[in-house]
């Protein structure tokens, strides 16, 4: 019988587990979160954490209806640097969250997340990694990285893959790492396995200027690079060229940076594609694209095991996919044709793509037994249900409950407090006597009655004359929250219209100046205006005609706050380098942050106590 199954039935006090991932894209990692959180309520207290955005409003609302607390973590795979340094964000969840374990679903491969698990062990709070992703160079990127997510990942409790292909590499990759993986395959939610009448598939391609006799070919995924789009437009213009693309349609969905949809639309004009190419931007109604559609392609360099080939053959759909990582493990000959890998000859691949959708084209009825066929495995092997099981096993390992299933099941109080116990207990007694001192001056520091509280934060506390360096990561990311990009040797550029900065003072005090060293982005014939709010209340505006360093101070009352300084920095005209002809920067920007400087007049019992404690 598996833990889960004795926790069905002993009905089991529920663990306190906080779920996070770092998909702030509601791509694949974000969806099987999404099933993840839903599923394992069953077994756990779940709260679930991830950067709040409006792409996943939507998600996120349905989540708390249900009744699982949310927590805003700033944290995406698109900045590495804010997941590996923004140590002060990650205790702050921690403290928020109080889990008793962590599930953090990865989509950075090895880097996502260092700054929590780092929280996490400082705190035992024992974690497990999924990762979803692991490409075979892995290893070549982010070197400076390396040793910092190799000692993460051997202090997971233990280590999921998507697929077994994921599983053999990382044993390969990183034979020094031992402990606990497994191989858990995705799952496709139970709603992708309904299927709509024809009603649907006629007004989709009605509303797209589908007719009902054509062939539709359909994609789904971000666009970027490793998605591999431009493999399927490749093997579209060889089967033009061969004249044999009449009654032929390709759905593209999926949104990505604007310079690589625009190289994927540039890509569609040159090849003379688009009478048979619809690019259609992120969507939300792929379920309904599905039904549409009467082939799927996905043409990937490096994959997991897509959500995306899973549900495409929930909805019948047979499927062409090259031949990376998991996909072998999730078609086989009788649900879809498998390509070679980019990676092995690209000429080749686009060859056997053209091939294989020429053979859909030709072929009706192995095309419709193919879909059947396709439909029936993921019924079969990738139900949601069997996922949150195999998932629910795995952190039963990890959650105090399960380590005491045994002990709680005969229910007796003398057992459970005997031996090892109570000599812990005895030992826990001792250290609350020891840690009198530090509760003295986690009082100083605003937090009474928290032992701990001092030694977790004192890095990220200032004191008068302090200088925090924005190109040193360690510092930004200890203060810098939301509307900041990744560092550069001199500092950090704002991103987007608002830009948070948090400052938290060793000592309650009653004003504090705050010097800005910064430059604002301003090109010729354009202003930069951007306005200054503390802790709710807007206390300077400024504006810059020309792009020179500055400084800029400010004075602020902290009678009321205390200790924390939460500064919002709003920016009236953020401009896109690329929008004014430098180069091909899309990022809107407005100021470029070298130093801040802070003089704080602190309150006169922070002083005395300090004194003292010293």
């Amino acid at each position: 019988m598996s833990q889960s199954q004795i926790v069905d039935s002993w009905n089991m006090k529920k663990s306190r587990l906080l779920i996070v991932t770092d998909d702030a894209n509601v791509g694949g990692t974000y969806r099987v979160s999404e099933q993840l959180v839903s599923g394992l309520t069953r077994f756990f207290d779940v709260q679930f954490a991830c950067a709040f955005n409006s792409k996943n409003a939507a998600s996120r609302i349905a989540i708390a209806t249900a009744g699982v607390r949310m927590h805003d973590y700033k944290v995406s795979e698109g900045n590495l640097e804010r997941s590996t340094f923004a140590f002060s964000e990650a205790e702050e969840l921690l403290e928020n969250a109080d889990p008793e374990m962590l599930l953090l679903i990865e989509a950075a491969e090895i880097w996502s997340l260092l700054a929590l698990k780092e929280a996490a062990k400082r705190r035992a709070i024992p974690y497990v990694t999924a990762i979803n992703l692991l490409s075979a160079d892995c290893l070549e990127r982010f070197t400076q990285l390396r040793e910092q997510a190799i000692e993460a990942m051997q202090g997971a409790h233990a280590i999921i893959f998507v697929s077994n292909a994921s599983k053999l590499r990382f044993e390969a990759l990183f034979p020094q790492i031992g402990g606990h993986r497994y191989a858990i395959a995705n799952s496709c939610p139970d709603q992708f396995f309904l299927r709509a009448g024809d009603e649907v598939r006629r007004a989709v391609r009605k509303a797209l200027a589908i007719g009902d006799h054509e062939l539709v070919f359909s994609t789904a995924a971000r666009v970027e690079p490793r998605k591999g789009q431009i493999l399927c437009l490749e093997a579209l213009e060889r089967i033009r060229k061969s004249g044999g693309i009449s009654g032929i349609r390709l759905l593209l969905a999926g949104g990505g940076g604007t310079g690589h949809v625009r190289e994927l639309q540039k890509a569609i004009e040159t090849k003379a594609l688009s009478d048979h190419v619809i690019f259609l931007g992120p969507r939300d109604d792929i379920p309904k694209l599905l039904e549409a559609s009467d082939v799927f392609v996905l043409t990937s360099r490096a994959e997991g095991m897509p959500l995306s080939i899973i549900e495409a053959m929930a909805k019948g759909c047979p499927v062409i996919a090259t031949d990376v990582d998991g996909i072998p493990e999730q078609i086989d000959q009788s649900s879809g044709i498998l390509v070679p890998s980019p990676s092995w000859s690209e000429a080749a691949c686009v060859a056997a793509i053209a091939d294989a959708m020429t053979f859909m084209q030709r072929n009706l009825e192995a095309r419709l037994g193919m879909g059947k066929c396709a439909r029936e495995r993921a019924m079969r092997l990738f139900g949601e249900d069997r996922m949150i099981r195999e998932y629910a096993d795995v952190l039963f390992t990890a959650a105090p409950s399960g380590q005491d299933l045994e002990r709680e099941r005969k229910g007796s109080w003398h057992r459970r407090f005997s031996g090892p116990e109570k000599a812990s207990a005895i030992s826990s007694i001792s250290d609350v006597l020891s840690d009198f001192r530090q509760t003295l001056t986690s009082m100083v520091n605003g937090k009474p009655g928290r032992l701990a509280g001092a030694e977790q934060y004192a890095r990220w506390e200032l004191k008068k004359g302090a200088v925090i360096d924005f190109s040193d990561p360690v510092q930004c990311w200890s203060h810098a929250r939301s509307g900041w990009h990744q560092t550069e040797p001199d500092g950090v550029w704002s991103d987007g219209t608002v830009s948070v900065i948090k400052l938290k003072m060793r000592r309650r005090t009653k004003n504090l100046r705050i010097t800005f060293d910064l430059t604002p982005f301003v090109p010729p014939g354009h202003r930069q205006k951007t306005d200054v709010v503390i802790n709710g209340r807007e206390v300077a505006s400024w504006d810059f005609d020309v792009h020179a360093r500055a400084l800029r101070t400010v004075d602020v009352s902290m009678r009321r706050e205390g200790r924390l300084a939460e500064i919002q920095l709003i920016h009236r005209a953020p401009t896109s380098p690329q929008a004014v002809g430098f180069g091909d920067d899309s990022r809107e920007i407005a100021v470029f942050l070298h130093e801040i400087r802070l003089e704080l007049d602190t309150h006169w019992i922070s002083r005395v106590l300090g004194r003292f404690l010293r």
